[in-house]
């Protein structure tokens, strides 16, 4: 084991220009010190969970197989603005989440949405030309039926799908909506709606590569949680210098150690306690551990440990949301007196573009290149120079007063990342009914955490809500 691949509090506190003010873990005294509780994944679950295993007595040790702590809570601190690549804004009705950011000294700032005086906050970009808003129902790029003709490209789905017919956010899990479990797109077939209308709707679905392969009662199940977050005062927030500033917070003050660079390849039974092995060959030992990792990561670990075949079936098929990103550092404000802002839907290669000001700088400094679903696979198959030119191409055809005014920076993508394997989980039509209500629960001391394991939240408080669920499920064996 390399001392490159240590890394405890006080490396932590090192590397923030903090004062070292120990020496370093040795191997030997890494695998001989006691831990009550391994955590697999140093995302918003698993940090959350061993800070409050850590409140409760216990010592914790993490292990994370990315050389950076976050998870999916990424701020590319490399690309002017610091835009987001994973979670991008923390709703008002994320308690734990502003609970957590304020314990550990992260200010949050409002993010401004209507930023810019242009009368047009969106442009449609279809069949290569463009289009006003005022102009798509009578553009003949619009294949909508008659009654949906005025409904914006971005607005169809939801449009269709209607309110959700429930308010809590975990009422998705009662078996009255076991029934809206069915593909999105058989919605739209009943209400008449044509093929290339369900593709148009499918360009702002986030969940799931096709609105055939999305389940209708996730997206109310979502959408119910969006509801929430309107009803709930406060408005979007993001973590002052990005949102991964959050995790990074948690690592640094947790007693523990975070180890980066672990890549687990087992979790096996060894008497009263588990040994969890990595890729370099170190073993750790504890009585408890947590997997506070995607099941498209964790269907790569050897389990050794016996799981209830339904729950050994979620961890293999449940499917990742596909997103690619491209982002563009604004150099001249382009848009100022054309009369819109560069926010664009499109049914090109683009799909999608976001103008932001995620320093809170007070003006627009980013647009991002948003492809969701089958966009994103058809990206992520070419090589990086292909992409970056088809995008680029696309985004000028979309924007091309941006020519000169914008620089491309990067692209980022979620689904080739080895510890991720996709964005967020996504309930296929029939999976929600089979697996929500028992594929967390733990397998004798072998705990389950994530997003996908949530049942109140989504995103950033889902991650928390769960990894608070696996902690209380270790502080309860240990108090019973």
């Amino acid at each position: 084991m390399s001392k490159s691949n240590q890394f405890n509090r006080r490396q932590f506190l090192q590397a923030s220009g903090a004062i070292l003010g120990a020496s370093m873990l040795s191997p030997m005294s890494w695998a001989a010190a006691k831990t009550d509780v391994i955590v697999i994944g140093a995302g918003l679950s698993g940090l959350y969970a061993a800070d409050l295993l850590e409140q409760a007595g216990l010592s914790v040790k993490v292990l994370e197989g990315r050389d950076r702590i976050g998870g999916r809570l990424h701020t590319l601190n490399e690309v002017p603005g610091a835009p987001e690549a994973g979670g991008q804004t923390i709703g008002p009705n994320y308690g734990r989440m502003i609970y957590v950011a304020a314990k550990n000294g992260v200010p949050l700032h409002n993010v401004n949405f209507m930023l810019g005086n242009e009368p047009v906050r969106q442009i449609i970009h279809a069949g290569g030309q463009r289009i006003l808003p005022t102009e798509w129902a009578t553009a003949p790029q619009n294949p909508f039926p008659e009654a949906y003709k005025s409904v914006l490209p971005d607005r169809l789905l939801n449009t269709v799908m209607g309110m959700p017919p429930f308010d809590a956010s975990n009422a998705w899990l009662n078996p009255e909506f076991a029934k809206l479990d069915y593909p999105v797109a058989d919605l739209f077939k009943a209400k008449g709606i044509n093929q290339a209308s369900i593709d148009i709707a499918g360009i702002s679905n986030n969940y799931g590569p096709r609105l055939e392969e999305a389940s209708l009662l996730f997206l109310h199940r979502n959408n119910a949680i969006v509801m929430q977050s309107m009803r709930t005062p406060g408005g979007l927030k993001m973590a002052n210098g990005g949102n991964q500033r959050v995790p990074e917070a948690m690592a640094r003050n947790l007693k523990g150690d975070v180890r980066l660079n672990s890549v687990v390849s087992k979790i096996a039974k060894a008497g009263a306690n588990y040994t969890v092995t990595c890729a370099d060959g170190s073993e750790h030992s504890a009585k408890y551990v947590i997997a506070a990792v995607p099941f498209a990561t964790l269907r790569n670990v050897d389990i050794q440990v016996p799981l209830p075949a339904i729950q050994q079936e979620a961890i293999q098929q449940l499917a990742y949301g596909k997103v690619y990103q491209a982002h563009f550092a604004v150099e001249t404000p382009f848009w100022e007196g054309k009369g819109f802002l560069p926010n664009v839907w499109s049914d090109s290669v683009i799909e999608r573009v976001f103008a932001s000001d995620p320093s809170n700088v007070g003006r627009i400094t980013n647009l991002t290149v948003w492809i969701n679903g089958k966009g994103a696979d058809m990206i992520a198959q070419l090589s990086q120079k292909e992409a970056e030119a088809k995008i680029i191409k696309s985004f000028y055809e979309a924007l091309p007063e941006a020519k000169g005014a914008v620089r491309f920076v990067k692209t980022y993508t979620w689904t080739n990342q080895a510890m991720s394997k996709g964005s967020f989980a996504v309930w296929h039509p029939g999976q929600l009914a089979r697996y929500a209500n028992t594929m967390a629960l733990p397998a004798d001391n072998l705990h389950f955490a994530g997003e996908h394991t949530a049942q109140w939240g989504s995103g950033m408080e889902g991650a928390l809500e769960s990894g608070e669920r696996a902690a209380n499920e270790i502080i309860a064996k240990i108090s019973a």
